[in-house]
C-alpha cells in the first residue's frame, strides 16, 4: 500500500535546462568546452530556479493539511539545491540516487544538433517509439525508468511508508515514470501526456504532484491512491488545478479484440 500522500516536485529551472532551450532553438552559445565536460548531474539552479524553489515551499507550507513524515531527493546537484531552498520545517532529506533523472547516456548535455548528427538512428527511433528507445550509449528507455521507479521506490514507499505522508524531489521524465505506474498508464497514454498541449498535462520546473488516498470530495481513506493535484506554485494565476480523480481503465473481451485489431 503507497503512503497516503505522496508529493513530487519537480527541481527548479536549473544551468542545463537553460542550455538546452536555447539549444532547441539553434543558440548554442551556453555549450562551452567546460560546460560539455560536466555531466548533467552537476548542473545547479539559475536565480530563477532558486525563486520557483522558494515558491513550491512557500505553498507546501500553506496548502498542506498536514506534516511531511518523510522526506526524499534525487541526489542531483538541482534536486538537492531545490530540496533545500524550499525550507520545510523539520526536513530531514534522503538522497536517493533511485530518484535520478533518466540516464541519457552519450545523448546527455550536448546540443540538440549533435543529437541528430551525431546519433540520427536514436532520435529517428525515439520519435517512433519514444517509450521504448534507449539512447545511444546504452542509456534507459522510459520503460526502463519506470520499472526502476517500481522496484525501487514504489516498493520501498510501500513497505516502509503505507501510513505516512512524504515528499520527493526529482526530475521531469521521473515524475513522470510515476505518473505511468501509480495510475497505470499506457505507452500511449505517455506519449498524449509529454505532447499535450493542456496547462494541466505539462510538467514545469518547480511543479508539484500531489498523489492522494483519500478521498478530495468525501474524505474517505482508500487503501490505494484515488486521486491526483497538479500546482504550478510560481503560476498562481494560471498554474494551480483541482483535483482529478484516477480512473484505471480496463477492457472487455470485446473491447480489447478491438483494440488489437486497430494495430
Amino acid at each position: 500500500m503507497l503512503p497516503k500522500n505522496l508529493i513530487l516536485v519537480r527541481h527548479g529551472q536549473s544551468e542545463g535546462n537553460v542550455a538546452q532551450h536555447a539549444s532547441r532553438k539553434g543558440d548554442n552559445r551556453f555549450f562551452t568546452p567546460e560546460f560539455r565536460e560536466r555531466h548533467s548531474s552537476s548542473f545547479h539552479l539559475t536565480e530563477k530556479g532558486i525563486a520557483q524553489a522558494v515558491c513550491a515551499g512557500t505553498w507546501l507550507r500553506h496548502y498542506l493539511p498536514f506534516a511531511l513524515d518523510r522526506f526524499y531527493v534525487s541526489d542531483y546537484v538541482r534536486a538537492m539545491e531545490t530540496a533545500g531552498h524550499m525550507h520545510l520545517s523539520d526536513a530531514q532529506w534522503r538522497r536517493e540516487f533511485h530518484l535520478r533523472e533518466r540516464d541519457m547516456a552519450l545523448m546527455d548535455n550536448i546540443t540538440e544538433e549533435e543529437k541528430r548528427e551525431r546519433y540520427a538512428l536514436e532520435v529517428e527511433e525515439w520519435e517512433k517509439h519514444s517509450f521504448f528507445s534507449t539512447p545511444a550509449g546504452g542509456g534507459e528507455s522510459v520503460a526502463q525508468l519506470c520499472m526502476r521507479l517500481k522496484t525501487t521506490m514504489l516498493t520501498h514507499w510501500a513497505r516502509e511508508c503505507p501510513n505516512d505522508s512524504i515528499i520527493a524531489v526529482c526530475h521531469e521524465r521521473v515524475i513522470r515514470g510515476f505518473q505511468v505506474e501509480i495510475e497505470s498508464l499506457l505507452p500511449e497514454d505517455f506519449l498524449r501526456l509529454i505532447n499535450s498541449k493542456q496547462p494541466w498535462d505539462k510538467m514545469r520546473n518547480g511543479q508539484i504532484v500531489w498523489y492522494t488516498r483519500f478521498d478530495p470530495w468525501t474524505g474517505e481513506e482508500h487503501p490505494h491512491i484515488v486521486a491526483v493535484r497538479i500546482v504550478c506554485p510560481w503560476d498562481l494565476i494560471g498554474g494551480v488545478y483541482g483535483w482529478r480523480r484516477i480512473e484505471r481503465k480496463t477492457w472487455s473481451n470485446e473491447e480489447l479484440l478491438a483494440e488489437a485489431a486497430k494495430r
